[in-house]
């Protein structure tokens, strides 16, 4: 009698699958098709666990060119992901109530609350961006003298790394290195890191650290709703109070352009020199940052040969090669914008 449950949600499973398939024309069929191999494919390998014990070599000064493949059912899920976050936040992905800084630094010389547009990168590509300009849902420039054709062009800032920044940490920097190791996200936000991570790797343990209420309490919904709980976690937590994650837990740490928008110089400058001091106390751990931590340490008014000095050594990113080839030359700015330090 236990099995006859079993046997119903099978039949149903084939007729809905069947159903499916009727409705495709030959295009979308074959697309279909290849599709389901994947996925199958992908299914079966994570049930029989066929996958040989990887090599890590935690010396990443010169990059050993791995690339880890990530399948189209895992893309696709997480362009659900997308979609419903989507429905979940603004276009903006800011939380209620909350109060962001723009960095007086020449990169952002100009910036104004008036021309800058905050719009997230993983939510939102360059050609969503024009298909929501398309449909008048936002402008890419702003009008300089009311009721005048004088018109400049906004700025954007995304708080998110782009869907293409994750595929490249994921596949290319941290290719092989992550396997049954601890990441750990400081500054979660919208969780993109955490989701892309429980889809591309087999990381052991992913959690986030996010001082926000309310984007911690939609990282966890989204956790529980795609059932990422095995291995994923959110602390709503500052990360100074939490020492021991980044001296002893964590095997990767990344941040993405975390502090600037968010704190003054002063604490921006605590933060950054607890964090060395912590992650100086575990050698080997890899410190991934975007952009680049010289970049953020001298925006943050420090003297960035002084404090990597004894920290960190850059590993150097092959950025060309592969399937890069294929990328436009925005799009490789894109890329490069993601760095990868070892803690010596």
């Amino acid at each position: 009698m236990s099995e006859a449950p079993q046997v119903d949600i099978l039949e149903a499973s084939k007729e809905k699958f069947i159903n499916l398939m009727s409705e495709l024309d030959d295009g979308q069929f074959h697309s279909f098709e290849q599709f389901v191999q994947t996925a199958l494919q992908e299914y079966h390998g994570q049930i029989h666990n066929h996958h040989g014990e990887e090599t890590e070599d935690m010396d990443t000064e010169e990059h050993d060119g791995s690339y880890q493949p990530v399948s189209d059912a895992k893309m696709m899920r997480l362009g659900r992901m997308i979609k419903d976050l989507r429905n979940r936040v603004p276009i903006s992905a800011e939380a209620p109530g909350e109060k962001t800084t723009i960095p007086n630094t020449p990169d952002f010389k100009g910036f104004t609350e008036q021309n800058t547009v905050h719009v997230d990168g993983f939510l939102y590509s360059e050609e969503d961006v024009d298909d929501l300009c398309d449909e008048g849902k936002m402008s890419r420039n702003y009008c300089l003298d009311c009721k005048s054709k004088k018109c400049a062009p906004l700025n954007f800032i995304s708080h998110s790394a782009s869907v293409l920044q994750l595929q490249f940490l994921y596949q290319v920097a941290l290719a092989d290195k992550v396997k049954d190791k601890v990441i750990v996200d400081v500054g979660s936000r919208l969780g993109a890191v955490l989701y892309a991570g429980h889809l591309f790797t087999r990381a052991r343990k992913l959690i986030g650290v996010e001082i926000n209420e309310w984007f911690t309490k939609l990282q966890k919904d989204m956790i529980k709703q795609y059932k990422m709980d095995d291995r994923v976690e959110v602390m709503c937590k500052d990360i100074q109070t939490m020492p021991e994650l980044l001296s002893k837990d964590a095997d990767v740490v990344i941040m993405n352009n975390v502090f600037q928008f968010f704190n003054d110089l002063p604490m921006q400058q605590q933060i950054w020199k607890f964090v060395r001091a912590e992650t100086k106390k575990k050698s080997g751990l890899l410190l991934v940052t975007l952009p680049a931590l010289q970049d953020q340490l001298k925006e943050a008014g420090l003297s960035a040969n002084k404090l990597m000095k004894g920290w960190v050594k850059e590993a150097n990113l092959n950025y060309d090669g592969g399937w890069f080839q294929e990328l436009n030359d925005d799009e490789l700015e894109e890329i490069k914008q993601v760095h990868l330090y070892r803690v010596l």
